[in-house]
């Protein structure tokens, strides 16, 4: 399991904060992803890599994912949750081929329910303790790591974007 963010005490957390810090995610991102076309939504970052549609595909995935997660260690704490192919799950549901407007609607509308859920996380809750993909972690640490993970993708395809040299057709 990759890790996007520093562990740090869950006492210093708090479920308002970590909901509000991935609503602020959303709101910075849907201005600037609602401008790319689908011409450059289809079109990999380079040659082995995904295209826009995606790479947002692929952060639908995971919102699927964490949000099991997260319920799933505020109900039972010590879970051991596993992990998924991302490779797998971006291609067997297509995402290449889906509109980008239909894309990026699913993928804004899993996270504000995501942001919703998050802030109704119970503050002890953070505490909880469990494994995802043989990772031994906290609830809060989970749900940090998950909004870093966004941040990251949403840096690094802000950069190709529209840069990308069309595939000959």
């Amino acid at each position: 399991m990759v890790r996007y963010a520093r562990e740090q005490d869950v006492a210093l957390l708090n479920p308002a904060e970590l909901s509000e810090r991935l609503a602020a995610v959303l709101r910075s991102a849907m201005p600037w992803l609602v401008t790319i076309s689908e011409a450059e939504a289809s079109v990999p970052e380079r040659e082995g890599k995904w295209s826009a549609k995606q790479v947002i595909g692929h952060l639908i995935d995971s919102a699927v994912n964490n949000l099991g997660r997260i319920v799933r260690l505020e109900i039972e704490p010590g879970q051991s949750l596993p992990g998924y192919d991302q490779m797998a799950w971006v291609r067997l549901q297509h995402y290449a081929e889906r509109e980008w407007a239909q894309v990026l609607a699913l993928w804004f509308a899993l996270n504000e329910h995501m942001a919703w859920t998050i802030g109704h996380v119970e503050q002890a809750s953070l505490a909880n303790r469990g494994v995802v993909a043989g990772e031994p972690l906290t609830l809060g640490f989970l749900i940090e790591d998950y909004i870093a993970h966004i941040e990251h993708h949403l840096r690094a395809m802000r950069v190709w974007v529209g840069t990308a040299v069309e595939a000959p057709g």
